[in-house]
């Protein structure tokens, strides 16, 4: 068959709630024939773990159908392909994002199936765990190294999704959009040059910035925002937060506390403060963006958003 350009957006309930395992997938895994079994003198897995387990086998059956497809069509290496996932796993850790057994056995929650590793909070949280997720791209005909797999720990959004196949099509935004605010960047300067110590910092953009905010347009302590500048990190409030210590203003340095349980807001008050005027700005650009560049004609989406200010929400 001629081989014709395409974009696949494919999205698997695998592993979102509810876990539901096949039988045969579920009867291998608790055999040990695909699960690492549970470590000496650990319960055996439970049948909500061995759902989920199963699920995230099924998965990645389903995944390997599909690189396999394009390989049998003489598509994969010419095609760009992303595999990651768009939060951390269910179930939050009350009440300050930190999980029961966070700092004995972080891969097996006891709240829940799905691990976060080191990071503090899960699905739905400001805290890292809720959204720094593993993401895999593959493209062959662009990205040359001399080995298989090349590990870079720069940030990536799914924001940088649009950014990085307009410059690999060389197209530009429609002119009357052009001077809307836009999200994201390429990542092709990542790939084409990851081998080689690839940092955002090193170029004329700077290192990486994310505002974060969950579910609500406006500010609200139990759902919390935040802010990421490179190394330093902001956080205020958190689905899983009820605690008085994560409703207030937190600084973390993600380079060497990855796990954000040091919070240096009172020895770096400065950085603190540049970060929430950071926020701020950020905000208002995508209240700007929901009111004046949106091509959506649904009324709520166009009706002016209040911004509750900074100080209100103390």
């Amino acid at each position: 068959a001629q081989k014709k350009p395409f974009l696949a957006q494919i999205s698997f309930h695998n592993c979102h709630k509810p876990f539901i395992g096949s039988k045969k997938v579920k009867e291998s895994c608790a055999k040990g024939e695909t699960c690492r079994p549970p470590l000496n003198g650990e319960e055996p897995y439970t049948d909500e773990e061995l759902d989920y387990y199963a699920c995230l086998i099924e998965l990645d059956n389903a995944v390997g159908l599909i690189l396999n497809a394009l390989k049998r069509y003489g598509y994969y290496d010419n095609t760009m392909t992303w595999f990651t996932t768009d939060n951390g796993p269910e179930k939050n850790c009350r009440p300050t994002g930190i999980c029961k057994n966070a700092n004995t056995n972080p891969q097996r929650p006891i709240e829940a199936p799905g691990s976060a590793g080191p990071l503090r909070g899960r699905k739905r949280d400001i805290y890292e765990g809720g959204h720094r997720v593993p993401g895999i791209v593959s493209f062959p005909s662009q990205v040359k190294s001399s080995s298989s797999t090349v590990l870079s720990w720069e940030t990536v959004t799914t924001m940088d999704f649009l950014p990085t196949i307009m410059e690999v099509l060389n197209v530009e935004r429609p002119l009357e959009q052009r001077s809307w605010a836009f999200d994201g960047r390429s990542i092709l300067p990542l790939l084409r040059n990851a081998t080689t110590g690839f940092k955002w910092a090193d170029t004329e953009e700077g290192p990486r910035s994310v505002g974060y905010q969950y579910y609500d347009t406006t500010l609200n302590k139990s759902k919390g925002w935040g802010y990421r500048f490179g190394r330093w990190k902001y956080v205020e409030g958190s689905m899983s937060c009820l605690h008085p210590d994560c409703q207030k203003p937190q600084l973390y340095d993600l380079d060497s506390d990855i796990g954000e349980r040091v919070d240096l807001s009172s020895k770096y008050p400065d950085i603190l403060e540049d970060l929430q005027l950071k926020f701020q700005k950020w905000h208002e650009s995508v209240m700007k963006s929901r009111r004046e560049e949106s091509k959506c004609r649904k009324t709520e989406l166009m009706l002016p958003q209040s911004l509750i200010s900074m100080s209100e929400t103390e």
